[in-house]
């Protein structure tokens, strides 16, 4: 082999080792354009990610507010802060998911984290109740209060009764607008015997709501509270108080320091009106709250439909025989509720039949909400 045929060799091998060395290179460089581009990907996905969590988020405080109103969307947002973190771990599961996963990704199977911001919406207090016993108002200006929202609600206009005997659709619409006050203030629908619509946030919501206001757990519950309201509620009481010499009569061995307090003011209030009102005329009280907790009672499965729409027709038989206008109906609760806050020896009594009215008039107004003014009330 001369030199010749060696550097030709010599040549040919380097080429080669040259062309590898290229393609190496190239496959270097191919693989950081890979790993930046899957970077992106990646970023680009978290980025959207964490849009479309916060989206879910806005839309949690949306449906709270809906549901239970603008102060209790202002108490869940530091909740909602707190899970902010949970919300971001999750971020790829909950970007493939749709609104009602989401939920049970956040909350988990119970949804015990809302249940516990629903609790503290029930239990609020802090510095508005300090605001609110400023500006409490003295026993005189509060019965005066209470009359000047009754003849509020008195000068409203509104059609006039009609029959709806043959009318069963009619007559089944009349009876669900009988829980409308409370429905009106809870943004629910009265198109129908469900309050909202049925998804895990609503549905907790609720039954929250019914175990708070009221200690209800359960059907039995339901079903007693139920019995409660038709054989006198509030009635019955207006005419225990109405017939005391004292305060000190109502009490029993129970009786605590707080629940003596609310028997003084209920009693003083009932021996300012008892002239005026006797205890029938919070009937329309007892039936609106008990039409309210019947429709909830469905809405989370405690009643069947057929059960809902006979206890309903049962209510409207009673308010139609007792009260003559949807007026009288709004006036009678609105006095319940006066006394109710009197019993429970609350501060805000004077805010809440503000917050009555308004949905009275809201009932009773032109336009697509005016539901009573579109469905006139019922002939006995």
């Amino acid at each position: 082999m001369n030199i010749d045929e060696i550097r030709a060799r010599t040549a040919k091998k380097m080429q080669e080792m040259q062309k590898r060395a290229e393609e190496a290179a190239e496959k270097i460089k191919i693989a950081d354009a890979d790993e930046e581009k899957r970077k992106a990907e990646e970023e680009e996905s978290a980025r959207r990610a964490a849009e479309l969590n916060e989206a879910n988020l806005q839309r949690q405080r949306e449906v709270l507010a809906q549901m239970m109103g603008e102060e209790f969307a202002k108490q869940s947002a530091a909740m909602q802060e707190q899970v902010s973190e949970e919300i971001k771990r999750q971020a790829e599961a909950v970007a493939a998911q749709a609104q009602q996963d989401v939920l049970g990704a956040l909350y988990g199977g119970d949804l015990s984290m809302l249940s516990a911001a629903l609790d503290t919406y029930a239990m609020m207090g802090g510095e508005d109740d300090e605001e609110e016993e400023e500006a409490e108002l003295t026993p005189a200006q509060f019965y005066e209060y209470t009359e000047e929202k009754m003849r509020e609600v008195d000068a409203l206009e509104e059609p006039q009764p009609a029959e709806y005997g043959a009318l069963p659709s009619r007559w089944e619409k009349f009876c669900i607008l009988l829980s409308g006050i409370i429905s009106t203030v809870n943004g629910h629908s009265l198109d129908k015997l469900d309050v909202e619509e049925h998804i895990p946030l609503y549905e907790q919501q609720i039954a929250n709501l019914v175990r708070n206001s009221w200690g209800i757990c359960g059907r039995e519950e339901l079903l007693d509270t139920l019995l409660y309201l038709s054989r006198g509620g509030y009635r019955a009481r207006f005419a225990a108080y109405a017939e005391a010499a004292s305060p000190e009569e109502l009490f029993n061995e129970e009786t605590d320091e707080e629940d003596k307090e609310g028997i003084r003011r209920g009693w003083a209030f009932v021996q300012h009106f008892k002239d005026k009102y006797d205890a029938d005329f919070l009937l329309g009280w007892d039936i609106g709250r008990a039409a309210m907790i019947t429709r909830w009672g469905y809405f989370v499965g405690w009643l069947t439909k057929a059960e809902t729409l006979q206890l309903l027709s049962d209510m409207g038989q009673v308010a139609a025989g007792g009260l003559d206008s949807w007026r009288e109906f709004a006036r009678s609760y609105l006095f319940g509720g006066a006394f109710w806050k009197e019993v429970c020896a609350a501060y805000d009594g004077a805010s809440y039949l503000g917050t009555l009215a308004d949905a009275v008039k809201t009932l009773l107004g032109k336009g697509n909400d005016g539901q009573w003014r579109c469905s006139p009330w019922a002939k006995a």
